[in-house]
């Protein structure tokens, strides 16, 4: 679903993967059947791909085996601008989104390494032991990336 932007001014992809290495919470999209599904997660980028860990079963789990296709949205510098009109109201941002395949993770060391690079891209700087009984017993999600696109909008672009 890749589409020219109606506003092309607003693109932004030469800064997207930056944007997405330098946040660290996503909005994860996924679809069972024709009922879209989206949650916030934590995440960690490395080589390529975008690593998100949760429980190894519930409902994310059950969709991920029906459709692995997801949409990740990133935003950062969200602010709603007012007007004295609320027609003319807007929303100042920068945001990107990523089109890929979901995929769990089962080998223990791209466990591992996934989860340190999940909590060093939230702000954890200190040494990282995952016991394996741990690492067994959680999911990681790996989204390789097909599709990756910016956007911002900023004051007085319309």
């Amino acid at each position: 679903m890749q589409r020219p932007l109606r506003k092309p001014q607003k693109q932004i992809n030469d800064q997207a993967q930056a944007i997405l290495e330098r946040n660290n919470i996503l909005c994860l999209g996924m679809c069972l059947d024709s009922q879209p599904y989206t949650i916030y997660m934590n995440y960690g980028c490395l080589g390529g791909k975008v690593y998100m860990h949760t429980g190894a079963k519930g409902l994310k789990i059950e969709i991920l085996a029906t459709n692995p296709r997801v949409s990740l949205t990133v935003m950062e510098e969200v602010e709603l601008m007012n007007a004295p009109d609320p027609c003319k109201w807007d929303v100042r941002y920068r945001s990107v989104v990523a089109l890929g395949q979901a995929s769990l993770v089962q080998d223990l060391d791209e466990k591992a390494t996934a989860l340190a690079a999940i909590a060093r891209q939230c702000g954890y700087d200190g040494e990282m032991n995952f016991p394996p009984e741990k690492v067994k017993g959680l999911a990681v999600i790996c989204v390789e990336v097909q599709h990756l696109s910016g956007k911002q909008n900023q004051m007085g672009e319309g």
